[in-house]
């Protein structure tokens, strides 16, 4: 039987209220192997100790945070030889869930992962994922490694998320949804009094390509297969593990390009509108502004340069 641990984060959106049953019932189920670690010092200790226990499988309880910060951790506590994750989707938006599965929520979902586990299936069915992991010159701080990245307008259009979307209660699907409704709203209105449309300074270069540093409206990565609502913005062939979307200041015809954008199928103009969208194996962005990974806030630093790669792989498993 493959040995399985979780990690929990009580601050997630759905675990928020009602977590003394779920946690009785982990402990019955796992003993030493549940935790909820409160801080980045106790998350590593924590994975420390399932390596030592030769935990094979970690349950994550939490949102696409929750799962970046184990994915960041994990090198440190297991090295190269990486232990697959199950994600209990419990955060406002959940997108890497929504791409590799979840075995569902609450206390179900972990009476379903341990008995998959002593059947001996938990594992047999596999979602193998590159990650994205983020570093910065000289190691000016610690690698960052997650899933979802997006930069300008998507900086902006998440704060906006957190203060008049997420705060009225509405979440998953739906908060992507009505974001994007409300941020086109704003960048269509008027003359862009906001500056959404005038973008940010930006230099992107894939796979070591001079690029001129044109501003920026929009700028997404991702080592994802799929998102919410059928949204898949990324297009372009390739066999690199990085899907980006790179959108200038001033996009010809934005209003006519978004549903284009969003479903991954372009107009013959779009190119030269400023809409282009691709893969690579590296990605170095320099910026000014901060950008997102899967929910989170990083600023470039003072040299504003980060480098993307993905050359690790996640084996994620469902029952």
């Amino acid at each position: 039987m493959i040995r399985l641990g979780l990690i929990r984060n009580p601050r997630s959106t759905r675990n928020k209220h009602g977590g003394g049953d779920f946690r009785v019932l982990a402990a019955q189920l796992l003993g030493l192997f549940y935790a909820e670690p409160a801080t980045p010092e106790e998350l590593a200790e924590t994975l420390a100790d399932f390596a030592r226990h030769e935990v094979g499988i970690i349950a994550i309880d939490g949102g696409d945070g929750t799962v970046r910060e184990v994915l960041t951790a994990l090198p440190g506590a297991y090295g190269d030889d990486l232990p697959a994750l199950t994600i209990i989707a419990s955060g406002k938006t959940n997108l890497i869930a929504a791409d590799v599965g979840t075995p569902g929520h609450g206390p179900r979902a972990i009476a379903r992962l341990v008995d998959a586990a002593r059947q001996g299936k938990l594992g047999s069915r596999i979602h193998r994922r590159p990650v994205l992991e983020a570093t910065w010159p000289g190691g000016s701080r610690p690698p960052v490694t997650g899933m979802f990245l997006g930069a300008g307008a998507f900086t902006r259009g998440t704060a906006l998320a957190q203060t008049e979307v997420h705060a009225k209660g509405v979440n998953h699907g739906p908060a992507v949804a009505l974001t994007i409704a409300t941020v086109m709203a704003r960048v269509l209105r008027g003359n862009d009094a906001d500056g959404w449309l005038t973008g940010e300074p930006m230099r992107l270069s894939k796979d070591g390509a001079e690029d001129p540093g044109n501003p920026r409206f929009l700028m997404l990565a991702t080592t994802l297969q799929r998102l919410v609502l059928g949204i898949w913005p990324f297009w372009g062939g390739g066999a690199e593990p990085i899907r980006w979307l790179d959108i200038e200041a001033h996009p010809r015809r934005l209003a006519r390009a978004l549903l284009p954008v969003m479903r991954g199928k372009p107009r013959p103009w779009m190119e030269a509108g400023g809409y282009r969208s691709g893969t690579c194996a590296t990605l170095d962005m320099t910026l000014r502004g901060d950008f997102i990974m899967d929910g989170e806030v990083f600023s470039p630093g003072p040299g504003g340069t980060v480098r993307l790669t993905a050359a690790r792989t996640v084996d994620f498993v469902i029952p």
